[in-house]
């Protein structure tokens, strides 16, 4: 028999707060007693409720809740009056769970929503309340746990099996969502695996993940504000932080079941952890055309998701009652132009490229080891900025007998495979827009200028990161040194601020000078590295020297600021374009 947690705790040093409420549960009693001062033990299953979407992604299925075990999970023995540890296990595969104590001792069950590992492999994740002790550390911030009620231990070892429920009614939650950390965990574990099956003594960065009722899809002015009280607008994973951040509050956008979606936001921190990406983040939606990193680091994190939890059906269920979504399929779904700048292109081939079902250009399959090799070596060490190019070029060097069925999976979404190196160099694809192609310029550091536009014509929000807003340069050193980058916007013909206006004043961050003219900034980039920046808010020019440059491949990422700034009056220019010169410094 399975009893279900009624309660959901939250505990900062393991201990749960007296005034909360605690289950019930039933014991099996063995035939073997004890004798006196004889440990007796208590095991059983620990299982929570898994609410799967309905199969058209519209909405969550609660009649089909099923049973699933809490995997790799702490599990506790405690003891009921003194809250002391008594004994401590890791519930196995199947959720199996085994504890000691002493013969008529008072204690209770606790599980708690985390992952702990050491040695090879290892891990240790935590799932916590970001709106809870605010004061505090992230973290610092309450651990989910869930507790029986307190039992008496007797003489002889007896069955305990515990199930966190969701808390669902029927036409709300009106119970405890006890379910909620636990399902979050366990696809943590589960996209684990898939991991482990090609890197076996894996060893992954401490991962916090921030789950709360009142995480909501209203957005607060400030990331520190909106992850304190709940307001954080989507679901995210911050790459400073080592942490997830997922979205809980009811009738608006709950993520604990949306599986996918967890899973894509693992895949970030894959990323930052095991490979490397150099996408600028920021809002986006599907068929849009996107700046190539940003395309590629999405795709990639929705195509993991199919791979990990071994389902091409992308859901994320919203709305009241959680009787709204949306889904995707890896296999047959497509939004906007096909291309490199296309996430949902992007996705679907690294998806074709695991599976192995036949269809279209899709007529073999690589599996997920030889993705896997590229991410962790070449993609995360490439020249260029990390794209669908470099990622490809790796991969056909690596698989040269797969060439042909990798060009053709690229053919199927417009991207040219033929040729192709690191740097898109071959690509005639042009979103037919201008300011696309080429996509590196070279640029020689003797003071030769080259010019080149951005282009705002995909953004009508100014979030600064669909195609053609980035421009992309390509640098070689052959002379170490320092080297002093200028750029000048030729067009438009900005209106400059008053003499004498200081932009960098925080006082003066909302005056209309601040933002009516032409702000162009760079990265220096090396291998993933940021080697120099010209982020000032100089009107219409940025000059920046870089010293102690050794030899070797550059790449510049060159954006009209005002494309990302949400100041930018509407009628400012949807083209800008500049003059950039790099020339050897004193």
């Amino acid at each position: 028999m399975f009893l279900l947690f009624t309660s959901l705790l939250l505990v900062a040093c393991g201990k749960s707060d007296d005034d909360d409420p605690v289950a019930s549960s039933s014991s099996t009693m063995s035939d073997q007693g004890s004798e006196a001062g004889d440990p007796v033990t208590v095991s059983g299953k620990v299982r929570y409720e898994l609410v799967p979407p309905f199969p058209n992604c519209s909405g969550l299925d609660y009649a089909s809740a099923e049973l699933r075990p809490i995997r790799g999970a702490t599990v506790h023995l405690i003891d009921a009056n003194s809250s002391e540890l008594i004994d401590s296990d890791l519930a196995t595969e199947s959720g199996d769970y085994a504890l000691q104590s002493t013969a008529q001792r008072e204690v209770f069950v606790r599980v708690r929503a985390e992952l702990k590992q050491v040695g090879s492999p290892a891990w240790d994740v935590d799932v916590r309340d970001n709106t809870s002790n605010t004061n505090t550390s992230l973290g610092s911030r309450p651990l989910y746990v869930v507790d029986s009620n307190s039992f008496t231990m007797g003489d002889s070892d007896q069955v305990r099996n515990f199930t966190a429920a969701t808390g669902w009614d029927g036409a709300s939650y009106s119970g405890y969502r006890a379910a909620a950390p636990f399902a979050i965990l366990d696809t943590v574990y589960e996209v684990m695996l898939l991991v482990l099956e090609v890197d076996p003594a894996a060893q992954f960065a401490p991962l916090d993940i921030f789950w709360s009722t009142n995480n909501s899809t209203f957005r607060a002015a400030s990331l520190n504000t909106g992850i304190n009280s709940g307001a954080i607008g989507t679901s995210f994973y911050v790459p400073q932080l080592n942490s997830l951040f997922l979205l809980g509050m009811e009738d608006d956008d709950t993520e604990e079941f949306d599986r996918h979606v967890i899973a894509h936001e693992w895949g970030h921190y894959f990323e930052d952890n095991f490979s490397r990406s150099d996408s600028a983040g920021g809002p986006h939606s599907l068929g849009q055309r996107l700046d190539m990193r940003l395309a590629f680091s999405e795709g990639w994190a929705t195509a993991f998701s199919g791979m990990a939890l071994n389902n091409p059906r992308f859901c994320d269920t919203v709305g009241s009652q959680q009787r709204m979504g949306f889904g995707i399929h890896m296999e047959y779904d497509q939004f906007g132009p096909s291309g490199w700048f296309n996430e949902i292109s992007v996705l679907s081939i690294l998806y074709d490229l695991w599976d192995t079902q036949v269809d279209g250009a899709d007529v073999s399959s690589l599996g997920f080891q030889p993705l896997f090799d590229v991410l962790v070596n070449e993609q995360a060490e490439t020249s260029a900025f990390a794209s669908v190019f470099s990622f490809m070029k790796a991969l056909k060097a690596r698989n040269p007998e797969q060439a042909t069925f990798i060009d053709s999976l690229l053919a199927q979404h417009s991207i040219n495979g033929p040729g192709l190196d690191a740097y898109g160099s071959n690509e005639t694809n042009d979103a037919s827009a201008p300011d696309v192609l080429p996509i590196y310029t070279d640029i020689i550091p003797d003071g030769t200028p080259v010019t080149l536009c951005a282009n705002s014509q995909f953004d009508g929000g100014y979030s600064g990161n669909k195609l053609s807003e980035y421009r992309y340069l390509r640098m070689l050193v052959t002379n170490p040194g320092s080297y002093i980058f200028s750029i000048s916007t030729q067009s438009p013909a900005s209106p400059l601020p008053p003499p004498g206006f200081d932009c960098t004043d925080p006082a003066n961050a909302g005056d209309p000078n601040n933002f009516q003219h032409s702000d162009p900034d760079f990265l220096l980039v090396r291998r993933g590295q940021v080697v120099a920046a010209g982020q000032s808010c100089t009107a219409n020019s940025e000059v920046t020297t870089a010293d102690d440059l050794p030899a070797g491949d550059y790449v510049i990422s060159l954006l009209e600021f005002r494309y990302a700034d949400g100041n930018t009056p509407p009628d400012f220019p949807e083209q800008s374009c500049f003059e950039v010169t790099v020339s050897p410094g004193a």
